[in-house]
């Protein structure tokens, strides 16, 4: 097999080096990446490097991407789809194709890579997302698109300002570039990795300079700090030739690496100081950007908030190293703080007044305002404060009783029945004192165990024995291979088991081993280990073993998606149903356009009464508004009088709701969102064709044999279906699309809130109805 992976269109100005070329030969010899990856890989290499003295282009108007995710909420992982519209300029959190929550394009605040897959998302007026993504180019997408949002929304708040608008032109696109070493750790290892750094206004990138994994010459590997959304801020360490990048979720740790040219420690210094100068002045150019945007959108507290850690961050790194060009004198210095302290209480009773005014004015938010004292506040107030009182003592403990046992058992938490009721009650003559326990039995079962026996238990670690893992994870590892039945031999033939009942691992297994997947840097020392494998504790002995599986997280990735591609088709297939009848009996009942047609009848009476003008048509959102006016009597709104006309003109009207009997119900799922859930669903496919692509086996082993045909076979079936998925949903959105036109509503009208007023409509209208037919039975 032969590739010329140096050649390329003219258009290229890299070509690849002969150390590159090799490394990508031998990563296919090695069946480490296929050829198309291996090819990928070439031309994203051969790319020129993107010109960022630019501002980033948004995607088309109409585009739409939808990601699978999984959203952190209330301890566990929810299975969701996050889509980001260019159309509406919306992000919409989707589940079951049930739009659950939209934000506004100008209330994203910050996105941020976390770790593994992870990204947090922060907004205006609502907690921070925590998602994860299901793939790295999944997360690189997402983190790239809302951060060019975020970056476009301060040039658009900033366009129209002299100071604002041209001072984000004039910046040179890199401030200042270099090479530095960043600190990357995994499971177990933490090594200085040099990188070519290059700060522009709006993002500090740094690209690997010998990368040695395909995700970091694809660019899977996070590698660019964003600066603009206003959290981001630099800081010295003890050591002269390290600073630190903190953001509002991570901890970049960055040092000069050792060249000839530093002959002495102040050079070091210099430089370093030079980083940190540039770094610093971004920082702070963003923050009072983002300051303004909040004061100007009236998020006085959260202003209040970043103002004082500004402050606070501002008045301590003045005295973080004595002899720097950027400190003052300990009098000028705390003379500053004091000034900026006293400037920062009137800022709080200005903002607390302001705030207290326009809320008397203002309506109340869903949200409860917070208060402006937060614990970034608290500190500065608590220096001008005198030191609190000295703790009250803590009473006696009271003598407990003596008891039967020395052993504590669980308890069981009853829901107990009214001592009024008891006498009426089987529990009046129960027999219950009279039962022989087996009390050895239970106490052996339920007894709970001593904390310092737990903790013998658990800990078992020998200090003495020598443990490649970093501690705390292995401790984690080792607490969760207690309780998972597979041996470290037995993990390889298990990936190879794809669905749970023929004998696979659980998904509560393949969740808790997707933790520990080991980083190229643990493969790498652990493959390097040539000490005995008898030797090490079990959790490196696990460890060892799950770095000679190759591809092993694309094959947890492989079985989790296997598993949850077939039972989202099936969920789906009702809603999809649902909505076609839905469409289909608005597109054909001949009643509903007769009412709405009495009803456009009694509305142009009203207003021309009102010395209003008619209308021809009215929106589907004006149904909401008949119950809201009412009559002389309070009990008789706009939707009795239409009943009462209905009745007198064509009271074969009132069974319209008959032709309607998918309303009836609150429709949950929109077809926007069912859309998104369908090319979601297409995306897992193409992806599992990319597995399978890899997981292609050359070797003539049974097992590896099996699982390619299952996969294969399991392939087939879900194409299947989901080009009948596919159909469905474009019947649907053809259907839909004929609704909007016939009710002459706008292209861009949600379903979930359109169906929402059809369906209140025509549950007010049966009860109202029912009422009229029962008050005229009871009159006869």
């Amino acid at each position: 097999m032969a590739m010329d992976l140096s050649s390329g269109s003219g258009n290229y100005n890299h070509q690849l080096s002969n150390e590159e070329q090799i490394w990508l030969l031998n990563a296919v010899k090695n069946q480490k990446i296929t050829v198309e990856r291996a090819w990928e890989i070439a031309q994203t290499m051969k790319q020129p490097a993107q010109d960022t003295t630019k501002q980033e282009q948004l995607p088309e108007y109409d585009t739409q991407y939808n990601f699978c995710i999984y959203k952190y909420n209330r301890y566990r992982w929810q299975k969701r789809v996050l889509q980001i519209d260019f159309t509406s300029r919306i992000l919409c959190n989707i589940a079951q194709g049930i739009i659950k929550k939209q934000f506004s394009f100008k209330n994203i605040k910050s996105c941020e890579h976390i770790d593994g897959q992870k990204i947090s998302i922060s907004f205006l007026g609502h907690h921070d997302y925590e998602v994860e993504a299901t793939s790295a180019e999944d997360r690189v997408k997402i983190v790239q698109l809302v951060n060019q949002i975020i970056q476009s929304n301060i040039y658009e708040i900033h366009k129209t300002s002299k100071s604002g608008g041209d001072g984000l032109r004039k910046q040179p696109g890199v401030i200042k570039e270099g090479q530095l070493e960043l600190q990357k750790g995994g499971l177990a290892s933490m090594k200085w990795r040099r990188y070519c750094v290059r700060l522009t206004l709006a993002e500090l990138c740094f690209q690997r300079l010998n990368p040695s994994e395909a995700s970091e010459l694809l660019g899977l590997a996070p590698n660019v700090i964003h600066l603009s959304d206003g959290y981001a801020s630099v800081h010295k360490e003890m050591r002269t030739d390290s600073f630190t990048v903190i953001t509002k979720k991570n901890c970049y740790l960055f040092k000069i690496p050792e060249a000839e040219h530093f002959k002495v420690m102040d050079d070091l210094r210099k430089c370093r100081d030079e980083w940190i100068d540039a770094i610093d002045k971004c920082c702070l150019h963003w923050k009072r950007i983002s300051q303004s945007q909040l004061f100007a959108d009236n998020n006085l507290y959260e202003a209040i908030e970043n103002l004082a850690l500004e402050m606070e961050s501002t008045g301590e790194s003045a005295l973080k190293e004595p002899g720097s060009s950027r400190e003052l004198s300990m009098e000028k210095d705390e003379t500053k703080v004091e000034e900026k302290a006293e400037n920062f209480r009137e800022e709080i009773k200005k903002a607390v007044k302001e705030k207290k005014g326009s809320e008397s004015l203002a309506p109340v938010k869903e949200r409860t305002p917070r208060s402006p004292f937060t614990p970034s506040v608290l500190p500065i107030i608590a220096r001008y404060l005198p030191p609190p009182p000295p703790p009250i003592p803590l009473p006696p403990p009271f003598p407990c009783k003596g008891s039967e046992t020395s052993v504590k058992t669980k308890v069981l938490h009853w829901e107990v029945v009214a001592p009024e009721k008891i006498p009426k009650s089987i529990w009046g003559h129960s027999n219950s004192t009279k039962v022989q326990l087996n009390s050895v039995r239970l106490l052996d079962q339920f007894a709970i165990q001593d904390t310092i026996a737990l903790k013998i238990i658990v800990n078992d670690f020998s200090p003495h024995q020598q443990i490649l893992l970093n501690q705390k994870v292995a401790h984690n590892f080792n607490i969760f291979l207690k309780s998972f039945p597979v041996k470290a031999t037995e993990l390889n033939g298990k990936l190879l088991i794809l669905q749970e009942e023929n004998g696979g691992l659980t998904d509560e297994h393949i969740t808790s081993l997707s933790r520990y997947v080991p980083t190229p840097d643990d493969v790498e020392k652990y493959k390097s280990y040539s000490g005995r494998h008898s030797d090490l504790h079990i959790v490196d002995q696990y460890m060892m073993t799950m770095c000679h599986i190759t591809y092993l997280r694309q094959r947890l990735d492989l079985i989790v998606t296997v598993r949850e591609l077939p039972v989202s088709m099936r969920n789906l297939q009702p809603l999809l149903n649902h909505k076609i009848k839905a469409c289909s009996q608005l597109l054909e009942s001949r009643m509903f356009v007769s009412v709405l047609g009495h009803l456009l009848a009694i509305g142009n009476f009203l207003n021309e009464n009102a010395r209003k003008e008619k209308i021809k048509g009215f929106r589907l959102s004006s149904l909401t508004k008949l119950v809201e006016i009412r009559g002389k009597d309070r009990t008789f709104t706009v939707l009795h009088a239409l009943i009462e006309q209905i009745m007198l003109q064509e009271p074969a009207l009132t069974t319209f709701t008959q032709e309607l009997t998918e309303f009836e119900a609150v429709p949950g799922a929109s077809i926007k969102g069912l859309i998104a859930e369908v090319d979601v669903l297409k995306n897992q496919l193409e992806k599992i064709n990319q597995y399978k692509k890899i997981f292609k086996s050359k070797n003539k082993v049974n097992a590896d044999r099996e699982f390619y045909k299952e996969l294969k076979s399991l392939i087939q079936k879900y194409e299947a279906e989901l080009i009948q998925l596919s159909k469905q949903c474009d019947e649907m959105k053809k259907l839909y699309s004929d609704v909007l036109v016939k009710f002459g509503e706008p292209q861009n009208q949600d379903s979930q809130e359109m169906f929402g007023w059809i369906s209140s409509f025509v549950n007010d209208f049966s009860k109202a109805c029912a009422d009229k037919k029962a008050l005229q039975t009871g009159n006869r």
